[in-house]
């Protein structure tokens, strides 16, 4: 018999991804995310950085409340 690893069983609450897509970054303009940067500073990226970096970082990261 195979063992089923715990972390892959169903829990019974539903999985909420709580992190940005590069859609969903790429549908923001450049106040967007400069705002959403500055309130999510990284060693990479802040609320002056450009845009294009701001996605690049930003995708995947978990979501801050805006």
């Amino acid at each position: 018999m195979a063992d089923i690893f715990p972390s892959i069983l169903p829990t019974g609450e539903e999985f909420v991804d709580d992190s940005y897509s590069a859609a969903e970054l790429e549908r923001m303009d450049g106040n967007e995310l400069q705002s959403l940067a500055a309130k999510h500073p990284t060693e990479d990226v802040n609320g002056r950085s450009k845009a294009d970096d701001i996605r690049h970082a930003l995708e995947g990261e978990k979501r801050v409340d805006v």
